[in-house]
This record gives C-alpha cells, sequence and structure tokens, in this order.
C-alpha cells in the first residue's frame, strides 16, 4: 500500500492526476500498480478524501505543547509518561471523537504521530482536561 497526496486533473474529458514530483514516490506508485496489473487484474483500491494537514512539530509546536503538558502531568502525580499520554488520549477517544481502531475489542488510540492538526488540538484539549479535573493547573 502507498498513500500519496496527488493534485487531480483533467485530460481528455476523464479525470487523471498528476504524479508526485519525488521520483521515489512515483517508483512506489508505479511498483504498486504493477502489483495490482499482475495480482489483481488491473484493479484497485481507491480512497478520495482531502488532504491532511499533519500536526507541528519542533519548538512552539502543536508537539512541544502536548508534551510539555504530559510531562508537567506527570511530574503532578508521578505517573509514567507513557500512563499519562494514554489517559490523555483515551480522554480524546471518549469525549472528542479522536480517531482509535479496535483490536480484538480493545480501544488503540491513533498514534499521535499521525495527527492531524485538529486531531493534535483534541489531544491538547484532552491533556486540558485531564490536568483541570485532577486540580493540576498547567503551564503553557
Amino acid at each position: 500500500m502507498v498513500q500519496y497526496v496527488l493534485k487531480r486533473v483533467n485530460i481528455a474529458g476523464r479525470i487523471a492526476f498528476e504524479p508526485p514530483a519525488d521520483l521515489g514516490a512515483t517508483e512506489n506508485i508505479k511498483r504498486e500498480l504493477r502489483k495490482c496489473r499482475d495480482k489483481h487484474n488491473d484493479y484497485v483500491l481507491v480512497t478520495i478524501q482531502p488532504p491532511r494537514k499533519p500536526r507541528t512539530t519542533g519548538e512552539h509546536s502543536q508537539n512541544h505543547h502536548l508534551n510539555g503538558h504530559i510531562m508537567q502531568i506527570c511530574n503532578e502525580t508521578s505517573n509514567s509518561y507513557d500512563a499519562i499520554k494514554y489517559c490523555v488520549k483515551m480522554l480524546a477517544v471518549e469525549e472528542m471523537g479522536y480517531p482509535y481502531e479496535l483490536v480484538d475489542g480493545h480501544i488503540c488510540p491513533q498514534s499521535e504521530t499521525d495527527c492531524s492538526t485538529e486531531e493534535c488540538a483534541k489531544l491538547i484539549e484532552a491533556a486540558h482536561v485531564w490536568a483541570a479535573h485532577h486540580g493540576i493547573i498547567l503551564q503553557e
């Protein structure tokens, strides 16, 4: 499976997509299309949705904001980073519509590395709510 954001174009009245400028990405697409041709009689699964803006990283980013809050909560509660992050994610799943998948009946929240800016904002808000519920005042 490959996944890329492509630009839609019309060619002779048909919908088409411009190949990515990255030659490695183009090769990945070609390899996947050859596999579909050879093993699936040229059928491919196409999902169309708007591109998602990934969460920001680095200093003064969403990622930094979220992880800073999780560390502050850890320091106040003496709980592990992973435990607090899981609690924040579960709150976001249960109350804010944060994405997850079910594995053998268990809720597995999406990794924040796959978050859009909107989804990361939900995690930040969940950290705020979790901290407030436990009487913790977060520093921004």
